[in-house]
């Protein structure tokens, strides 16, 4: 298995947190994250912390009230804490080790680092295999709330931050946001999760909400499908394309896209949510209500990207044949989408074809039902 390692910290100066893609909603991610279930954290801190500012009797009581914070904002993905757990540390071995130490696997701390959150993936597929916290044990630390103090590192704040990069959460702050978060890389007053942390979580491992809008039965596009075939191979005259999904895979996932288009999901989220479906690894809901009025439609070229990643994951991953159809990939998306709209501005099945196929006639946008 190709797998790749990075390295994020906590510091009380700036630090270089590699491989990262913005999000234009304030929070900033890694390019990783865990497939979904339970992510086991194999916390190591020892018992000799004594009684804390904030009552906690250990280092891994702390760090296990950490976890479960995280756990109240997410859906798809839980941690599971194994308290005073003995197995063995190491670097790429495929086990999760909390810990003290004066090094991170033989490299240094930085003289201002608090902690290092270490990620092994899957190179392949970007899943998460790995995540290591190592705190600095040349530090002074306790446990409270409030303002910083002088002198004594607050671990509850640290481990929520490297628990945030376990996740799969990098620095807003380094990332061109300004917003308030638990996650930018100076640790400051903040001594709890900030809503930019939790919706960062949750664009990774949150279930989504229901959706609000209503979208046909498959038997009903799937027979528009069909007779859009039929107009193209009788009327349009078009020749044979290569394709690799099916028509019914063609409608299945152009609907499920658009239906987390219309519920307010960029194009990126979109399709992976998709795909997550099509690999049976989570069905999610959408990102929001969609607003009354107009129902938004994505534009056309984001649709085309979609229906071209798709063909190639039926390629690559599914392993399915070339077939071939007279509808091409743009033709696909462009009525597919029209259908839908009519369809979701309270056409009928039958006034919703007969408007697609009147545009397609050369005599113009219908308007649509409502």
């Amino acid at each position: 298995m190709n797998s790749r390692r990075t390295i994020c910290g906590a510091m009380a100066v700036l630090v270089l947190c590699v491989t990262t893609m913005e999000s234009p909603r304030g929070f900033s991610l890694l390019n990783n994250k865990w497939p979904n279930g339970t992510v086991t954290m194999h916390l190591q801190l020892g018992s000799g912390s004594g009684a804390l500012i904030d009552g906690s009797t250990s280092w891994n009581q702390v760090a296990t009230n950490a976890l479960a914070t995280w756990n109240t904002n997410i859906d798809l993905v839980k941690f599971s804490a194994a308290n005073d757990s003995t197995v063995s540390r190491g670097d790429g071995t495929g086990t999760n080790n909390v810990f003290f130490d004066s090094a991170v696997y033989g490299r240094s701390f930085g003289n201002s680092t608090l902690a290092i959150a270490t990620s092994w993936y899957n190179v392949g597929s970007n899943n998460k295999i790995e995540g290591d916290v190592v705190f600095n044990n040349t530090k002074n630390w306790n446990s409270y709330r409030g303002n910083l103090r002088s002198g004594a590192n607050d671990f509850y704040r640290v481990a929520l931050h490297e628990f945030g990069h376990i996740l799969g959460l990098d620095h807003p702050d380094e990332n061109g946001q300004n917003v308030s978060a638990q996650m930018n890389s100076i640790i400051g007053n903040l001594d709890a999760l900030a809503s930019d942390d939790i919706a960062g979580a949750r664009s990774l491992y949150g279930a989504g909400v229901t959706s609000n809008i209503s979208f046909p039965p498959r038997n009903e596009p799937n027979d528009f499908f069909n007779q859009l075939i039929g107009v193209y191979q009788n009327e349009l005259r078009a020749g044979q394309v290569t394709t690799y999904v099916d028509p019914e895979g063609i409608v299945i996932w152009l609907s499920e896209y658009a239906r987390y288009r219309v519920g307010i999901c960029d194009h990126s989220t979109a399709q992976t949510r998709v795909f997550s479906a099509i690999d049976n690894t989570g069905v999610y809901g959408v990102c929001a209500l969609t607003p009354a009025g107009a129902i938004p439609f994505p534009p056309r070229n984001e649709g085309l990207n979609f229906m071209n990643a798709l063909q190639v994951k039926y390629r690559d991953d599914l392993r399915r044949g070339p077939g071939s159809t007279y509808v091409n990939s743009e033709g696909a998306v462009v009525w597919v989408l029209e259908y839908l709209r009519y369809r979701l501005n309270s056409c009928s099945h039958g006034d919703a074809t007969t408007k697609v196929f009147m545009q397609i006639r050369g005599q113009g946008i219908q308007p649509v039902c409502r």
